[in-house]
C-alpha cells in the first residue's frame, strides 16, 4: 500500500493528510514532513486527518507522541480527526486519547 503525506492550508488551521499504514517503514517519513511545516510555518493549530490510516502501529504512535511534544513546545495545538475503529481502539488501549484531542470529523474543529 502506498503513503503518502498530503499538507494544505486551511482558513482557520494547517491540514495534513494521511494515507495508508504509519508504520515502522513510514513513520520517520511522517514524523520528519509534519515536524518541518509545524515549525516553519506560523499556524496555531495543526491538524492531523487520519480517515485514510488503515493501521498504526508502536513507531507511528511513537512519531504522534513526538509532533504533541513538538507542537506543545511551540505553544501550538495538534489534533487528530477522522480516525477509523481499528485505529481508535489503539489509541484508547495505550490510552494515548487522553492526551492527544481526537475528533471525528473536521467540521468537529
Amino acid at each position: 500500500m502506498d503513503f503518502t503525506v498530503d499538507f494544505s492550508e486551511q482558513e482557520k488551521f494547517y491540514l495534513i493528510k494521511v494515507e495508508g499504514e504509519i508504520d515502522a517503514y513510514h513513520s520517520a517519513t511522517f514524523k520528519q514532513k509534519t515536524k518541518e511545516k509545524l515549525t516553519e510555518l506560523s499556524y496555531t493549530k495543526y491538524v492531523i486527518d487520519m480517515s485514510l490510516v488503515s493501521y498504526i502501529d508502536s513507531a507511528g504512535l511513537g512519531a504522534i507522541v513526538s509532533l504533541l511534544k513538538e507542537s506543545r513546545n511551540l505553544k501550538k495545538e495538534l489534533v487528530l480527526v477522522g480516525l477509523q475503529p481499528q485505529v481508535r481502539k489503539i489509541f484508547e488501549m495505550t490510552k494515548l486519547d487522553k492526551i492527544v484531542k481526537i475528533v471525528d470529523t473536521i467540521e468537529e474543529i
